[in-house]
């Protein structure tokens, strides 16, 4: 797992064990890059790391400057520039063609596990929030110090690290707004000596998963890699035993499936796959689904079965249009059969439409993979 979540474990951890470590994060991009503004990477003081910043290109000449910064007690950001036709000077030869800067922070255990509590919350919250980290400062009076973050959820602000007189945390707040409303990805803005960069954090996926067979346990297993938040929901009641089964999900009970709602939440945030090969319950399912406010619900088994759950719940009396949030059968059409097939096709459809995409090849995108990052000055 090298998500957002496997770094909110790692620095956990390394709090509660006293261990300090070093984070990297890339807070600004230009052209071409692997992971955009918001990867991270740990790199502990055994040398041992956890996420990747880069895919392998950066990260051992990163392990190296993060040593140095650890030693120093100071962040520094370093800065990789491989957008001539030669990026040899750096001696790494990557023929990526981007300009990444990367914040290296040096947290004891304390500043450790208080960024992991900001980002928990920001993966938790229930809609994209922003975090705003200063990526340069002067060091003067009453200024910011490098590293600085502030989460902004709504209207609420969190900050850990030294904001100073938090003049430039005002002028933030306004362009933290600006950068969620515009969907950017990443985004810089310098205050006379200061410059902040923005990241747009998205909800780590929700997904509840209506049935506990065995073809449940590939689904939860990929979900997990990926961060995302996972409930099984079962007519049983929960046992420990029972609960094994699903590492890194919560299981609910759900004795009466038309009553989903009751036991788990419904919101606009959340996705939804109907598979406890029961067709009664099935049908209760997809009814309560309909009913709520998900943005995606699959139904695993053929085209015909789900037309029949359909035509019983109009025959009931219940109004069924044509609903786009319906998916069945459920997945993408990637080929591959059994059940961690289905699970891939699964997790790629329900990733696709969380994230607005209309899946497909990337060769035939138009455009650039990522959106690209913008800068300005602001005068404060």
């Amino acid at each position: 797992m090298t998500t957002h979540r496997a770094i909110v474990d790692a620095l956990s951890h390394s709090a509660l064990r006293g261990e300090s470590v070093v984070l990297a994060t890339v807070v600004s991009v230009t052209g071409s890059n692997y992971g955009g503004v918001g990867t991270r990477m740990v790199v502990r003081v055994d040398g041992s790391t956890v996420g990747v910043v880069s895919g392998g290109c950066l990260e051992t000449d990163l392990a190296e400057h993060a040593r140095q910064a650890h030693a120093d007690a100071r962040a520094i950001v370093v800065t990789y520039d491989t957008r001539g036709d030669d990026d040899a000077a750096w001696g790494l030869g990557l023929g990526c063609n981007g300009l990444i800067d990367v914040l290296l922070e040096p947290l004891p255990p304390m500043q450790a596990g208080a960024f992991a509590v900001l980002l928990e919350q920001a993966l938790e919250f229930a809609a994209p929030s922003v975090l705003a980290s200063v990526m340069r400062s002067s060091g003067a009076e009453g200024a910011p110090a490098l590293g600085a973050h502030a989460l902004f959820t709504g209207r609420e602000i969190q900050t850990v690290g030294d904001w100073g007189y938090r003049t430039e945390l005002a002028a933030a707040e306004a362009d933290a707004f600006e950068a969620l409303n515009a969907g950017r990805r990443g985004l810089t803005r310098e205050y006379g000596s200061v410059a902040i960069a923005f990241e747009v954090v998205v909800p780590a996926v929700r997904l509840v998963i209506c049935g506990s067979g065995p073809d449940v346990v590939p689904l939860v297993k990929a979900g997990v890699e990926l961060g995302w938040n996972l409930t099984v929901v079962d007519h049983r009641p929960v046992e420990h035993a029972h609960a094994e089964r699903f590492p890194g999900a919560t299981v609910v009970e759900c004795e009466d499936a038309i009553r989903l709602a009751d036991a788990v939440a419904l919101d606009g945030h959340t996705a939804a796959v109907v598979m406890s090969h029961h067709y009664a319950r099935d049908l209760d399912y997809v009814s309560a689904l309909l009913e709520s406010d998900v943005v995606y619900i699959g139904v695993l088994g053929p085209r015909a079965r789900t037309k029949r759950i359909l035509a019983e719940m109009t025959s009931a009396g219940e109004t069924v249009r044509g609903d786009e949030r319906l998916f069945a059968p459920v997945g993408m059409d990637i080929g591959g059969d059994g059940p961690d097939a289905i699970a891939l096709s699964i997790i790629a459809e329900v990733s696709a439409v969380t994230s607005r995409r209309a899946g497909g090849h990337l060769r035939d995108r138009k455009g650039p993979l990522h959106e690209s990052p913008s800068s300005a000055t602001t005068e404060i």
